[in-house]
């Protein structure tokens, strides 16, 4: 199944800044990191430069719980 979602965008966007937000949107949802982390975090990270280098998910992979 193919899904097209449509990002509105603010005039003089470059097609550079699409296809970047393309990839990062992508991996965020390819990996679960969008939707797939309940009761966590997912961290963005980007280096010195701006470039996008990675996805971070963050969350308890078992936990305790109270009685």
């Amino acid at each position: 199944m193919e899904i097209e979602i449509k990002l509105q965008v603010e005039e003089g966007t470059t097609q550079e800044q699409l296809d970047r937000y393309g990839e990062i949107f992508n991996l965020l949802v390819k990996t679960g990191a969008l939707d797939g982390v309940k009761g966590g975090r997912t961290v963005i990270h980007f280096d010195e430069d701006g470039n996008f280098r990675g996805i971070i998910c963050d969350y308890w992979v078992w936990k305790k719980r109270e009685v």
